[in-house]
């Protein structure tokens, strides 16, 4: 009777170890920054495909969507190297390559002597597009292994001929996102 017992236990044993699936990791995450979109309105969404248990590449998107400011785009495609416990998650160092283009208008005041009023004048319009290089750091988050949450942050010097155009050599990249991994 013990043998039997024994023998019944060890193939139920094997059977649910052989039941038990082991899921398959996703690989994609999208994010969106809901604080830009409301502060600025800035629209920035980053989509990454994960490489590795504590690597991914990817890219940031970064619109501005009012008429008020200059009209701002950049696109940053980055690696990240993860050091989390979890699969691609926790604290991170990235490298990124910031591709921005800018088109910036310049107004000035005309003083109108018979009519005693001043009105804008659109004097010029500056489009350029530069190329730089940038290094980041942030934390990812996984919730019930779909609901991404990230916190990130980065600096970039950019290369070109500045004097020409009026915009500075330094620009950045900044995530608070919210999103899903599939």
């Amino acid at each position: 009777m013990k043998q039997f017992l024994l023998g019944i236990t060890l193939v139920l044993g094997i059977v649910s170890i052989n039941a038990q699936e082991t899921e398959k990791q996703r690989k994609n995450d999208i994010l969106a920054d809901p604080f830009l979109l409301i502060a600025v309105p800035l629209a920035n969404v980053s989509y990454e495909r994960l490489i590795a248990k504590d690597m991914g590449i990817g890219i940031n998107a970064m619109i501005t969507l009012s008429d008020e400011v200059d009209d701002f785009k950049q696109f940053s495609p980055y690696f990240r190297y993860y050091m989390g416990k979890k699969y691609a998650s926790g604290f991170f160092f990235e490298g990124f390559v910031p591709v921005t283009v800018q088109n910036d208008a310049y107004y000035s005041y005309r003083y109108d002597d018979i009519t005693n009023t001043y009105s804008y004048v659109n004097d010029a319009k500056n489009n350029s597009t530069t190329v730089g290089i940038g290094f980041g750091v942030g934390g990812k988050w996984i919730i019930k292994d779909r609901l991404v949450i990230e916190a990130s942050g980065g600096i970039a010097r950019r290369f070109g001929n500045f004097d020409k155009y009026d915009i500075s050599p330094v620009t950045g990249k900044i995530m608070g996102g919210v999103g899903y991994r599939f």
